[in-house]
């Protein structure tokens, strides 16, 4: 059982790896554009203000 309850975890593991390595870039790069675009939007709000 504790060899079963092993390999899942270990596959589990190998499994999260792949997908964090694979999907890492395309949401880092989505993340910063909607940062960008945030950013950019609070920036013209601030200019107008003044």
């Amino acid at each position: 059982m504790k060899f079963t309850k092993s390999l899942a975890l270990m596959a589990a593991g190998m499994g999260i790896t792949l997908a964090y390595q694979k999907y890492n870039e395309p949401v880092k790069k989505k993340v910063q554009k909607i940062m960008d675009g945030a950013m950019h939007k609070v920036n013209d709000k601030l200019e107008d203000m003044m």
